[in-house]
């Protein structure tokens, strides 16, 4: 029997509600696919919208706050301080980023949107 190895997708940033200018020049010139992520997929698993082999699929649609939002996979250390060092020499601003790991691969999007926006309240409740 052969056995089965599953391919893994390109390094991948998901994007919510993001317009700057400069992001699809960045992921570009990274080697980085850009998904945007619709309304309608909100309720899918991050691992799903990633592509990920073997991710849980979703419920389809969900609610999320409208703050830009980043979500990244598929790049090591050196990688991702290089792609967020040129997001910001390319003045791209996204309040709310984060990686794909183990544990919110299987979230949902719009899941995963809420906790990032409730931590980064936090701190910036801490900051005051």
């Amino acid at each position: 029997m052969k056995a089965h190895i599953a391919t893994l997708p390109p390094p991948t940033a998901l994007a919510w509600n993001v317009t700057a200018p400069g992001l699809e020049t960045v992921c570009a010139a990274a080697g980085v696919r850009l998904r945007t992520v619709e309304p309608g997929e909100l309720g899918r698993t991050v691992g799903e919208l990633c592509g990920l082999p073997g991710a849980p699929k979703g419920r389809g649609e969900g609610a999320a706050e409208d703050v830009p939002a980043l979500v990244l996979w598929g790049l090591d250390r050196k990688a991702l301080d290089g792609f967020l060092d040129r997001l910001r020499q390319a003045q791209v601003s996204i309040p709310l980023k984060a990686v794909v790991t183990d544990t919110n691969r299987s979230w949902t999007f719009d899941s995963l949107l809420k906790e990032l926006a409730a931590e980064r309240r936090e701190v910036e409740q801490r900051q005051k």
